[in-house]
């Protein structure tokens, strides 16, 4: 009899913030744009509400966590807005709705896309099933939104957008008057061949970079139609001769030709205009910042120029503070420079974890300053970080990340900030001509037949915490909390201490994580680690391998006191297979603190941790007896840890521990020691205690271990169309190890023709321990690059969207509803019927909160003792101070009091309304 399917899948949490003006050379082909962050403080300035790719996140300063997530794919109108087109994406986020003047509630924002609809929506209490959306009409199907201006003054809205102009591969940029009442737009202005864009940070003056015959620069008023306010600059004046000869002899970069250094020198990266209109601040490649003075008597030939020298690398971020008195710059230096003008001092936030690409000031008091900074460790994808400062003290007070995994193959929309020290002579010519080179490159690796997106990732098998490795550091994310909990350097590099600059970015190369393995009882970390030497020196491939064991932190008194749970070095071996032998793969035992490796050749190794000695050692040897070197390493324990399964190419060999040599079957058995596959075995999974899966490029193969012999299978051979091989399949494949269930996962590219862009799917395969029978089979609409056991009933994927997602027998859709930690018992406290959504699927639920009145008053006072009419007349008032208690916590009853809900709270996101109610009636009772 076949096994009921009960399994199903669900993305519930990840994603990355959206910088929709990021400088990206795939869409719109130029940097457009300094202001790059659009999250958005709140009017009371206690919440910061910030838009990823999958819903948008609302952040309170005072506890520094996520209070509420609104997630488009639990509305139908926000999935068919934002989701249904991967081309269309939040651009703009305003406060309040802006579609009306007749009601202001704090309580809404209004988001603006790309393709023009503004969609107004609540982040506080509960999403309304159907929000108000308002289309804007009179867009060309190429024009894409940039930004929403608003002036509460004039009760005015403008609009900018930028639209490609084929034949002459440059941009244009229109400024529209908008009216909500009628939806219509009328064109103000327009700018042909934009290379550059701006605005103040009180969003009422633009300063733009454009070719009008001739490179110029343009400020203008956003909102004085009547161009009273205009000015016009030359280039020539701005970048004259003492410019270009202070550039050139403050380069280091000595391989570049004069030529080339002059096309740097003239580069801009970034803009800034403050707000009283009189200071125009302009980044080059070169690392010089140019203020220039604006007045009314402004003289184009006899400029008032100044120039602030400190970067030695592309300014990549300019912004002036509220009040004009700062200029803060920043770019690949991983600093933030503060320019204070009238004397000419800096200030300085050092050692970032990445560079600089946005800052903003997002109030007008001044008080807070949005800085967003770019991980470029990671070259397979974008890795952003959004940061909340104080201005007075410059202290941290919000911290935003998704999931940052690093892939095997890089991306096709990774964006490269612009270094100079990625232009020579030798290769271009330009920064324009680099940056076409990179998307080339990107697009290809993408659209190869053989793509292999798929990254390492570990679950922690107590705290559930998945463990990322990203280059030098380590990223512990919090898969039910959907938060990134730590970000911890592992390696001890240049990168980590002061950063690298200009030729350093070339030449040298700080240790990379490989391979990481978390014990069995979670008590410590192992990772592999590679070293690479400075180029252009002798010994620069002579790598160095490194292996460290690490443990929980903890206080003086060996008592277990590390909040943020960071891991401390407690042992390190170089090269633990020999000098020039790297280590291709490694398991941890089922129950002891011990691990095997293997390396390309053929050898494994066995370490324990020695009590004696306090330290883990090497404990036992195999040397290699394979002749020839490969990669399609895999290793497996059985249950008793007694045989160890060796995978090495095509052959799979089984190892007595004990001698820690090629096992001997005793002679009355027909079983061998040593089985051949058609084809590279990536991966072996150890079901049960007879069970073994060997994974291969073209199939799934159950060696019955008793039997000696292969008893099943399932063939990959429909779904690679035979041009597309998984690789990394250890990765794509997880097994329940308590239940003996399989899943699988299995990319796929779809068919489409050169014009469009490549697209992937994914199927999720689930079996049964000897694959006799599909539990589920699922479709995911991306590329998914890891699946793995959370060591309890589900398991854990992400694709390269970095969205997390759940295969689970237990997991009801209430888990990917909103998150609201500011108002959990909204639904309650309103007296409403809390409603979620399956599948698109409204099902409706108890009126919650009668139900709480009924049982607690039961609870008060016995039905015969309670006067009818009293109680008829005081119900609503009683009921309502009842509830509140309730709630509160503030009843003092032998049933009732403030622990008495406590325990149900706890992981809130994983229990669905149903079980809610479930819990409280049996707390009540």
């Amino acid at each position: 009899m076949a096994e009921v399917q009960n399994y199903n899948i669900s993305v519930v949490s990840g994603g990355k913030p959206v910088l929709p003006r990021i400088a990206d050379g795939i869409t719109y082909g130029n940097t457009i744009s300094n202001n790059k962050n659009i999250s958005i403080l709140t009017h009371d300035q206690l919440h910061y509400i910030v838009p990823f790719n999958t819903q948008l996140k609302v952040y309170s300063l005072e506890t520094r966590q996520c209070v509420k997530t609104i997630k488009f794919a639990n509305n139908n109108i926000l999935t068919k807005i934002l989701l249904s087109d991967k081309n269309v994406f939040i651009v703009d986020i305003l406060l309040n709705d802006i579609t009306t003047t007749n009601h202001i509630e704090e309580k809404l924002i209004t988001v603006i896309t790309n393709n023009g609809y503004a969609i107004v929506l609540k982040y506080k209490g509960k999403l309304q099933e159907t929000p108000k959306v308002v289309k804007l009409t009179g867009l060309q199907s190429t024009e894409n939104v940039i930004k929403l201006f608003h002036s509460i003054e004039l009760n005015q809205f403008k609009l900018l957008t930028t639209q490609l102009n084929n034949k002459t591969s440059s941009y244009h940029y229109k400024l529209y008057s908008v009216d909500f009442n009628t939806t219509k737009l009328d064109s103000c202005k327009d700018w042909n061949n934009v290379m550059l864009i701006n605005w103040s940070n009180d969003n009422t003056t633009l300063s733009i970079l454009h070719n009008k015959q001739g490179k110029q620069f343009t400020i203008s008023s956003i909102f004085d139609d009547q161009g009273e306010f205009n000015v016009e600059i030359p280039f020539t004046s701005v970048f004259n001769d003492k410019h270009m000869t202070m550039s050139m002899k403050d380069s280091s970069n000595t391989g570049n030709t004069q030529a080339n250094q002059q096309t740097i020198n003239k580069f801009v990266t970034s803009l800034a205009i403050d707000n009283s209109r009189t200071q125009l601040a302009i980044g080059f490649a070169s690392g010089v910042i140019t203020m220039v003075s604006i007045h009314d008597n402004i003289d184009l030939q006899h400029l008032d120029l100044r120039y602030l020298k400190w970067h030695i690398d592309s300014v990549l971020s300019l912004t002036f503070n509220h009040d004009g008195s700062y200029l803060i710059s920043g770019g690949w230096e991983k600093v933030l420079n503060f320019w204070q003008l009238s004397t000419n001092q800096q200030q300085f936030l050092p050692r970032l974890n990445g560079i600089v690409i946005d800052s903003q000031v997002v109030d007008p008091q001044g008080k807070f300053y949005s800085i967003t900074l770019q991980l470029t460790e990671n070259n397979s994808n974008n890795d952003y970080q959004i940061l909340l400062l104080n201005s007075i003290d410059l202290t941290s007070k919000i911290s935003i990340m998704g999931p940052m995994p690093i892939f095997q193959q890089q991306l096709s929309n990774v964006i490269v900030p612009t270094s100079t020290q990625n232009l020579n002579s030798s290769n271009v010519s330009t920064i324009k001509k680099h940056l076409k080179k990179l998307t080339k490159i990107a697009k290809t690796s993408s659209s190869s037949a053989s793509v292999n997106f798929t990254t390492p990732i570990e679950i922690h098998p107590t705290t559930k915490q998945l463990y990322i490795p990203h280059g030098q550091s380590l990223q512990r994310f919090d898969f039910y909390k959907n938060e990134s909990t730590n970000l911890q350097f592992l390696t001890d590099g240049v990168q980590m201490h002061m950063g690298k600059v200009r030729n350093e970015l070339k030449t040298i190369m700080d240790p990379q994580v490989k391979i990481l393995k978390i014990t069995s009882d979670g008590k410590w970390l192992i990772t592999y680690e590679i070293e690479y030497p400075p180029k252009d020196i002798l010994s620069s491939n002579d790598l160095i391998y490194v292996l460290k064991f690490w443990s929980q932190r903890t206080d003086n008194n060996n008592n277990n006191n590390n909040k943020d749970g960071a891991w401390e070095l407690k042992t390190k071996v170089m090269n633990p297979h020999g000098n020039n032998v790297p280590i291709v793969t490694m398991i941890t035992g089922h129950n002891d603190n011990t691990l095997l490796t293997a390396d390309n050749n053929g050898g494994i190794k066995y370490w324990k941790f020695d009590q004696y000695e306090n330290n883990w050692c090497l404990k036992k040897i195999l040397v290699s007896n394979f002749n020839h070197f490969n990669n399609s390493v895999a290793l497996q324990w059985s249950l008793d840890e007694s045989l160890i399964f060796h995978a090495f190419d095509d052959k799979l060999q089984i190892i007595d521990f004990e001698t820690f040599k090629l096992w001997t079957p005793p002679a009355e058995s027909q079983i061998t020691n040593e089985f051949s596959m058609d084809s590279q075995i990536q991966c072996l999974q150890l079901i049960n205690e007879s069970n073994l899966i060997i994974v291969t490029m073209t199939g799934l193969l159950v060696l019955d271990l008793l039997l000696g012999k292969i008893i099943n299978g399932f063939d990959l051979y429909p779904y690679v169309n035979e041009n597309f091989k998984n690789g990394h399949l250890n990765r794509l494949i997880s097994c329940d190890e308590k239940n003996g269930k399989i899943a699988l996962v299995i990319n796929q590219r779809e068919d489409s023709d050169k014009t469009t862009k490549i697209k992937f799917k994914s199927h999720v395969l689930v079996f049964n321990s000897n694959l006799t029978h599909q539990l589920g089979n699922f479709t995911h609409d991306q590329y998914i690059a890891w699946i793995g056991w959370n060591h309890d009933t589900d398991f854990f994927f992400i694709d390269v969207d970095s969205k997390l997602g759940i295969v689970s027998t237990t997991m009801n859709t209430e888990i990917a509803d909103e998150v609201n930690k500011e108002g959990i018992l909204d639904g309650l406290s309103l007296g409403m019927d809390v409603t979620t959504t399956n599948n698109n699927n409204p099902t409706s639920h108890t009126d919650y909160l009668d139900e709480l009145r009924k049982l607690a008053a039961s609870k008060q006072k016995p039905l015969e003792q309670q006067d009818n009419s009293t109680k008829n007349n005081n119900n609503d008032d009683e009921d309502d101070d009842l509830t509140s208690e309730i709630i509160n916590g503030e009843r003092n009853t032998s049933t009732i009091n403030m622990n008495s809900f406590s325990n149900m709270f706890e992981n809130i996101q994983n229990v669905s309304m149903s079980t809610l109610f479930d819990n409280v009636i049996k707390t009540l009772n």
